[in-house]
Order: C-alpha cells, then structure tokens, then sequence
C-alpha cells in the first residue's frame, strides 16, 4: 500500500514537472519533431486506421464498453465509472487552468477545446489500465493475462500515437494525460484488490 502511494506520487509529480515544462515553452522541439515524424507513415490508409484507434478511446465507445462490464460484474463496473468520472472532470478542470490551444497543424479531425492534458490519453489508460488490473486479479490463465495485457497495453500507446498523427495533440500532451491517470490508476489500485 505505502509502495502504491510513493509510486502514484512519483506520477503526479511528474505530471506537475512536464506541465511546468510546457508552459516554460521546453517541450516545442521535441513535440514538433515527434509530430513531423508521425507524417512520415501518413498516407490516406494510415488515417483511417488511426481514425479507428482513437475511436475506441472516445466517449461513445469508452461508455459502450463500461454498460457491458456493469452488466457483467456490478461493482466492478461501478469502481470503473467513479475513476472515469474522476478522470473526466480533472482533465476538464486541469484544461481550463492551463489552456493550452491545439497544435497549429493540418488535421485529420476537428477537435474542440484546449489541448493539455489529452483526454483520449487519460481515458484510454484509466479504462483499458483497469480492465489489466482487472484481468490480473482473476482466474484465467497465466499466459492469457500476459496476452491480454500486451494487447491493452500497445492499444493504449497507439490511442496516444494517434491523437499527434491526427494532429490534435502534442506528444507532450499525451504524456502528460498519461502521467496523470497512472497516478489515479495506482490510487485505487487498493480499491481494486478488494473487488
């Protein structure tokens, strides 16, 4: 327990330097340059896959996915729903104070609101991340756990990759939504072993 709150301190603490460093203006050349490098792949095919992998960190699928889990272990789905509620309103709130605009790119998508910290980010790691602390703390096989997690876990870097190739977030961006739902994630960590 006292590992899992050193650990998520270490994440929100790294939240607060990268924002620090992206409202001192520190992080403008090696966003731009990961972006510039994402363009390299991008081609009409490319697009649309990532359209598809960003899709299923939006709302309306994030939402989808959580009625099922309800629907299949109450308490389960109900911690899901207060961490992504939680989740949902930092981000909202944590935009406003540092209103931070969209990269001033060619887009592949219309975005609205301010870019820091990437909601698709937050979104993406609270919810898949629970769903690999949830399968961890089950019954299945050992090797079906490991498959599992790898998939999640390369999902939830190609949701953050594609918000920069679409070109409505800074890498910085997606970091910094990760650092802060890794902190949230470990913070209710000890809620999920009870479950």
């Amino acid at each position: 327990m006292k590992k899992n709150k050193k650990l998520a301190i270490i994440f929100f603490s790294l939240f607060i330097i990268l924002v620090i460093f992206i409202k001192l203006g520190l992080t403008k050349t090696i966003d731009n340059s990961f972006y510039n490098l994402t363009q390299i792949i991008a081609n009409d095919n490319v697009t649309k896959i990532f359209k598809g992998i960003t899709f299923l960190a939006s709302p309306l699928c994030l939402i989808g996915f959580l009625i099922i889990i309800i629907l299949l272990s109450k308490d389960k789905g109900l911690l899901l729903l207060i961490k992504m509620l939680i989740n949902q309103l930092l981000n909202e709130i944590l935009k406003r104070i540092i209103r931070r605009p969209r990269p001033n790119v060619n887009s592949y998508i219309t975005e609205k609101g301010f870019s820091c910290p990437s909601g698709h980010a937050m979104g993406s790691l609270i919810f898949y991340g629970t769903i690999i602390i949830f399968i961890w703390h089950s019954k299945i096989n050992k090797k079906l756990k490991i498959l599992i997690t790898t998939i999640l876990s390369i999902l939830i870097i190609l949701i953050g990759l594609s918000r920069i190739y679409l070109g409505v977030h800074y890498l910085s961006d997606i970091l910094a939504g990760f650092f802060l739902s890794m902190g949230i994630l470990i913070s209710f960590q000890e809620y999920v072993n009870q479950k």
